[in-house]
């Protein structure tokens, strides 16, 4: 069964200088995310893969195509979802209220998840008074709050700074490996990709198309700073370089 299915998506937009002309952003765009499986998106800046995982959250419609989804996504984006009006735990707790969960499971379901994401000491706290990498866990725990079987994650950690992001990816792994959802995370890094994806889809430039899918060998549980140490590590980020910089048949005899 799949997560994530989308058949023949196109989308395009009216271009703002010229009315009788189009901006294709997606060009017959075909994917499938199975059941637990980790896909990271990648590919260059406005080359659509955001405008894709939009159309996937249901906040666009296609132009052409379809999307499917085993259960209402769940969605994390670059910037900090949080709501500054409410502490940590109120933040978490939002899907649940939405629900019309009781008080007592929302209490339980809250204080599980700030464990999960390491955050039940500041669960008092305002977002104006923890860090960015912590507004984003707080981001990350709200969403799996929705308690779905998808979950959709636009480039979360890009913002921050090095070391905050690869404490948070690895801390991810560790979630996703907790909850098994399927995931389809947008990046435009090499090195995020290879560290979190069990398949990596790589689009072109716009209009972005499907040029090629990377599958990912190593094993799960994943100890960033070890995987590095790998010599295939080395081989598949030249891979993915060389095809996202056009040069398909480097790629594919670095891949045989």
């Amino acid at each position: 069964m799949s997560g994530i299915s989308v058949q023949g998506l196109w989308k395009a937009y009216p271009s703002a200088e010229d009315r009788d002309e189009v901006l294709v952003a997606l060009e017959d765009v075909s994917l499938e995310v199975g059941e637990r499986e980790f896909v990271c998106v990648l590919g260059p800046s406005g080359c659509g893969k955001s405008t894709l995982l939009r159309i996937a959250a249901g906040l666009e419609k296609p132009s052409l195509g379809t999307v499917e989804t085993q259960s209402r996504p769940s969605v994390v984006f670059q910037e900090h979802g949080v709501f500054p009006w409410l502490t940590v735990a109120e933040n978490v707790a939002y899907p649940l209220r939405l629900r019309r969960v009781p008080r007592a499971a929302r209490r339980e379901r809250v204080a599980e998840l700030l464990e999960l994401v390491g955050l039940t000491e500041f669960a008092g706290y305002y977002p104006s008074q923890i860090s960015g990498g912590m507004r984003q866990r707080t981001s990350v725990a709200r969403a799996l709050a929705d308690d779905g079987n998808v979950l959709l994650m636009d480039e979360p950690f890009g913002a921050l700074d090095e070391q905050t992001r690869v404490a948070l990816q690895q801390e991810l792994l560790r979630i996703w490996e907790q909850t098994e959802k399927s995931v389809l995370f947008i990046t435009h890094s090499v090195d995020e990709a290879l560290t979190l994806a069990d398949r990596v889809v790589v689009m072109s430039h716009r209009p972005g198309r499907i040029i090629a899918e990377v599958e990912i060998p190593f094993g799960r549980p994943r100890d960033i700073i070890e995987l590095r140490r790998d010599p295939r590590y080395g081989e598949i980020t030249y891979q993915l370089w060389n095809l996202l910089e056009g040069d398909t048949a480097a790629a594919e005899a670095v891949a045989q």
